[in-house]
């Protein structure tokens, strides 16, 4: 349960950090901005990792489209 509530800690630092990340930027200035893609990029990443490892959580709140932030890691990390 300890590891759960650290994974789910994670996920709301990372999605936090994302949004801020993102908050008032254009596409246009995230192209240009490699260090502010990367960051990005290392916060979904985060997120997906962690919610790939919430077994019992996932399985009390099946409501939630776990599976969305575990796609968007795997297309990130290994291209598919």
């Amino acid at each position: 349960m300890r590891r759960d509530i650290l994974l789910l800690a994670e996920m709301i630092d990372a999605a936090e950090q994302a949004q801020h990340l993102a908050d008032g930027v254009t596409v246009a200035e995230l192209e240009a901005d490699r260090q502010r893609r990367d960051a990005l990029l290392w916060n979904f990443t985060v997120l997906g990792e962690a919610a790939g490892q919430l077994a019992a959580v996932k399985a009390g709140f099946p409501e939630i489209a776990w599976q969305q932030p575990v796609r968007l890691r795997n297309r990130i990390i290994h291209g598919y």
